[in-house]
């Protein structure tokens, strides 16, 4: 069941990944920087109103994981209701709110060169209403991955991912090549995979045994509120953490500036875009071993999850690190871009690594129900970030944002992971740092700075991929072999082989 969902998650992932970068380049062509910043904005806009989530949808995804080990179907009726109910009053706000506001964000906070000021104005409220529709989008998946429905899951995101990435290239083309004409093919977009994704849920609930009328009820919340509270404080944090910079370089600098701060972290979340389906895929199961105090299974799912990750992340992040503006010119074609956005996107994916490495640490954390630590690392975080990040964006622009991300992240990086073995995982540091961290990191950057050492003039982009590609297989394979899992796993492969030889030979 895990490696299955496993592989879901690293499906829709993968879709997620290829659509998003994909497209933007034919965003760039046919809209231009500054409206591409303004798309940025929509994805800023989107990661702070997502505080509204209030917790809900980390909640129902641990609770229908709970619930599922009782086969509880009458109380996962009641739950998916009762927080649907309180999702809609939530998304109504926000559209009307972000509709309100629109003029002013758009004259007081977003400083535009070229595009007219009632197109942006008009852009915001769209996006605003589509925010609306996808946040709750979120909750009702959150339910299909508790249930350890992830292919399903997996297949709808994909499906809307391809829909929504297709139908804004075709209404460009169609009408016109504006940031009004894109947020209106989000609305519609994200209104079809609300219902489809909320319609799958509730199916699959009736499924599990649930053929009464479900009801609203304010003990869920009783029996929810601590868990919901929490991850809400967390979801303030991380608004905090990782939407500031972009809040930042949007108001302190151009749309156009903003449009490449944009594309440097569009290409630096990688790392995270990678590792989230795995823990994803992982939580259930952790949830499950919690309640059945297995803490023997736990460490050893911990260990092999963190050394999958390493595997997964690293040799890619450090292909993107030192080839950053040669992939940024390779993906958009634009030399403009590479030299504006590359050293951004180092910096911000060296963050974004250390922020990928906590993943499973963070997913574990959320199964016990206890986030205390997050919230003690993100406030501290938060509280110094917030000075360092002004004072570098005014003095640095861009290259200042994404400065301000690396230093925060690396200062936290190691006190998390100290308290989080010391509290969760005691005695596993020092394995732990060996084989998930030290030695994947060291083999991945040796051998990429082989390959850019012997780097060959690359005058084509089609050469570049290629050259990056190599180079990421080679930093895969030796970075493999340092890590005793995998290592393990090539060991009985290679003596299957041998096997299979020497009975094909007595033969």
């Amino acid at each position: 069941m895990i490696r299955k969902n496993i592989l879901a998650n690293f499906a829709g992932r993968a879709w997620g990944f290829v659509s998003v970068y994909l497209f933007v380049p034919i965003y760039l062509k046919y809209m231009g920087v500054e409206a591409y910043g303004l798309v940025g904005f929509y994805s800023t806009l989107l990661g702070v109103l997502a505080f509204a989530d209030l917790g809900f949808s980390a909640t129902l995804n641990r609770e229908m994981a709970r619930l599922s080990v009782s086969n509880n179907a009458e109380s996962m009726c009641n739950l998916v209701r009762t927080y649907e109910i309180s999702y809609l009053v939530i998304s109504l706000t926000l559209a009307f709110g972000v509709f309100g506001f629109a003029p002013l964000i758009a004259e007081r906070w977003l400083n535009s060169t070229t595009l007219p000021h009632t197109e942006i104005v008009s852009a915001i409220r769209l996006m605003g209403f589509a925010i609306a529709l996808q946040l709750p989008s979120g909750l009702f998946a959150g339910g299909l991955m508790g249930l350890q429905e992830q292919v399903r899951a997996n297949s709808l995101q994909i499906a809307w991912s391809l829909y929504r990435g297709l139908g804004s290239v075709g209404i460009l083309l169609i009408f016109e090549p504006t940031v009004f004409y894109f947020s209106l093919w989000q609305l519609i977009a994200n209104a079809l995979y609300c219902f489809t994704v909320r319609f799958s849920l509730w199916k699959s609930i009736r499924k599990r045994g649930c053929d009464q009328r479900p009801h609203f009820r304010l003990k869920v919340f009783a029996e929810t509120w601590r868990y919901a509270s929490s991850i809400t404080g967390m979801a303030a944090i991380s608004i905090i953490l990782t939407q500031i910079d972009k809040l930042a370089v949007s108001k302190m600098l151009s749309l156009t500036a903003l449009g490449f701060y944009s594309l440097a972290g569009t290409l630096a979340a990688i790392p995270l875009l990678v590792a989230s389906p795995i823990a994803s895929a992982m939580f259930p199961r952790f949830t499950e071993l919690v309640v059945l105090k297995d803490r023997t299974s736990l460490s050893w799912m911990y260990k092999k999850s963190t050394e999958f990750v390493a595997l997964a992340i690293i040799p890619g992040s450090a292909v993107l690190l030192f080839f950053s503006r040669e992939a940024i010119l390779a993906w958009t074609g634009s030399t403009v871009a590479s030299e504006n956005a590359g050293l951004a996107a180092s910096l911000l994916l060296l963050g974004q690594l250390m922020q990928a490495m906590t993943i499973i640490p963070y997913y574990i954390s959320l199964a016990y129900g206890n986030i205390s630590l997050n919230l003690r690392v993100g406030i501290i975080s938060a509280v110094l970030i917030t000075p360092t990040l002004i004072f570098l964006v005014a003095r640095f622009g861009v290259t200042g944002a994404a400065l301000s991300w690396f230093l925060i992240n690396i200062l936290s990086f190691g006190p998390y992971m100290y308290f989080f073995h010391k509290e969760f995982m005691p005695g596993g540091l020092i394995n732990w740092l060996k084989f998930s961290i030290v030695l994947p990191a060291l083999t991945s950057a040796l051998c990429v700075a082989c390959f850019q050492i012997a780097m060959p003039v690359l005058d084509l982009r089609w050469k570049i991929i290629a050259y990056c590609s190599l180079t990421w297989i080679c930093a895969v394979l030796a970075t493999s072999a340092v890590i005793p899992s995998i290592r393990h796993i090539y060991i009985k492969l290679a003596q299957r082989c041998i096997g299979n030889i020497r009975g094909s030979s007595k033969i």
